[in-house]
């Protein structure tokens, strides 16, 4: 009886089509086609939140449970930007990131502060990362009680890429 229990089982086992092994080679030719769907996407924003402490790398970020601040307490952002370009170097490795601009608007929109190069964050690697983190510290000490909008623009420091994140924050009386 066990030697027909086998025989069926083995008869069984090979009726049932066996998913075929991804390979390296698989996994590349998918990745390429990513990249492609990549390079085609407008420079976007992946995720913008207020975060509570510094974070230690991409996706590690513990979001604020508010946007509203205390006077002097620092506005740290974290941001995911998709879609920018890699700039090849000579050396086997790529070049990419940001020069970052700011603007306060009152809630109404009027423009009460900004700054033009602000931030120009850029790494190097010899991948092309998908996975890239912007985190931006800013001070607002001094600012009085209300309701305001922070603007970040990402321009992609590899092409003419650019992209505005919009962030409502209050400081507190």
């Amino acid at each position: 009886m066990r030697s027909v229990y086998f025989v069926l089982t083995a008869a069984w086992l090979a009726a049932v089509p066996v998913a075929q092994a991804q390979s390296i080679e698989e996994i590349q030719r998918r990745d390429a086609a990513v990249y492609e769907a990549w390079e085609k996407t407008p420079l976007t924003i992946r995720r913008a939140v207020f975060v509570s402490e510094h974070p230690n790398g991409f996706g590690e970020y513990a979001e604020r449970g508010s946007n509203v601040f205390k006077p002097g307490e620092k506005l740290v952002a974290y941001v995911e930007p998709v879609g920018y370009g890699w700039k090849e170097q000579g050396d086997n490795s790529y070049e990419f990131g940001f020069a970052v601009d700011f603007l306060i608007k009152s809630a109404d929109g009027k423009i009460l502060a900004g700054q033009e190069n602000f931030a120009k964050l850029n790494q190097q690697s010899h991948a092309r990362n998908r996975e890239f983190m912007v985190t931006l510290t800013l001070d607002v000490d001094g600012a009085p009680p209300g309701d305001y909008k922070l603007e970040y623009k990402l321009r992609d420091i590899t092409g003419e890429k650019n992209t505005t994140v919009t962030l409502p924050f209050t400081i507190a009386k």
